[in-house]
This record gives C-alpha cells, sequence and structure tokens, in this order.
C-alpha cells in the first residue's frame, strides 16, 4: 500500500556508534574502498546492518512500530564479520559473520514479528545477517578479496528511511536514523 504519506523504512543497526566503533568502522570503509572494480559502493554514511526490511510504511503503522519497538528487551551484544560473500541473484558484496550471536536473531525476530503484527509483509527467508558493501555488482570478483575480522558492539538499534538523493552515479538512496531504542541490559 503506496500512498503519499508513506515512507519506505527499515529497522537496523548503526555501524559508527558508540564511540569504541570508530576506528573498525574506518576500516571497513577502507576495505569498501579498496573493492574490485564494477558495481555501485554503498556510500560511508549508508553503510548498516539491516534487522527488518519494513518497505512503505503509512503513519498510523509507523506510530505502531515505534511503540512494539520500545517494548523490546535484548541485552547489548558484539559481532565480529569477516566473511565476504557474493549474492549472485542480488548482484551484492557483503560483509557478514560465522558466528552470530543469539540477541541479534531474537533482536531480528522481534522486529519481525512487529511489522507482521502491524500488517506489513515480511520475507519468510531465515535472517542472513550482513552488511552489503556494492550493489549492481555484475559478477563474482575473481579471486575474492580476504576479509580482516571487523568487530562492532551494539548498544541500541534504530528505524531508519531512505530517501531519494543524487549521488555521483546519478539517482540513489539517502539512509537516515529517524528514531532509536537502547538494547537494554537484562
Amino acid at each position: 500500500m503506496m500512498n503519499k504519506n508513506s515512507e519506505r523504512l527499515f529497522f537496523a543497526l548503526a555501524l559508527d556508534s558508540p564511540a569504541e566503533n570508530k576506528q573498525a568502522f574506518r576500516q571497513l570503509c577502507h576495505f569498501s574502498s579498496q573493492l574490485p572494480e564494477g558495481g555501485h559502493r554503498v556510500p560511508n554514511s549508508n553503510l548498516h546492518l539491516t534487522l527488518a526490511f519494513l518497505g512503505q510504511v503509512n503513519p498510523e503503522q509507523k506510530t505502531q512500530l515505534s511503540a512494539l519497538a520500545k517494548q523490546i528487551v535484548i541485552p547489548p551484544f558484539s559481532l565480529s564479520c569477516s566473511t565476504f560473500r557474493y549474492w549472485k541473484r542480488s548482484k551484492i558484496l557483503w560483509l557478514g559473520s560465522e558466528n552470530v550471536p543469539e540477541p541479534l536473531y531474537r533482536l531480528a525476530s522481534e522486529l519481525k514479528q512487529a511489522a507482521l503484527q502491524v500488517g506489513l509483509t515480511q520475507d519468510e527467508r531465515d535472517y542472513a545477517p550482513h552488511i552489503t558493501l556494492k550493489k549492481q555488482v555484475p559478477r563474482r570478483p575473481e579471486p575474492m578479496p580476504d576479509s580482516p575480522i571487523f568487530t562492532f558492539h551494539f548498544q541500541h538499534f534504530g528505524l531508519y528511511i531512505s530517501q531519494p538523493c543524487q549521488t555521483t552515479y546519478g539517482s540513489g538512496v539517502e539512509y537516515r536514523c529517524l528514531q532509536q531504542w537502547p538494547l537494554a541490559r537484562t
């Protein structure tokens, strides 16, 4: 359901905060800038870890989602990413983890349930946490670059908006955090 008041939203984890993530984030940005030619690099300001893609959300659903997100109680956690892969179907280069902490799976699951509760369609595939580094990559790079380990610490999650903007490649999107909630120590 798309109308002029709806917004394209998603829940995500920011990679550049808290302060203890700054070094890992800078290293990730450098790694991303060194990737092989082909495709479009995700701007540093748009790098994030998606928890739940929501799609077009109307104001009532947005209010309900905010109320549901506020009720989530998940402890802070860390994630080490070193698995660099290519998804042929979506044509993206991404970074993921072999060892995903249980609180991350729980957080993504609870946000997916919140989306379903307010009438938003959700992907039925299992949650696969990843950081998209490049889009529209026509083929898997050979050889695939080795990835260092990037460790991120998460103390909050947020609701983000995807807004159209102009980039060096033409039309693009800009992600902006609308609201965030702390991960609670249980």
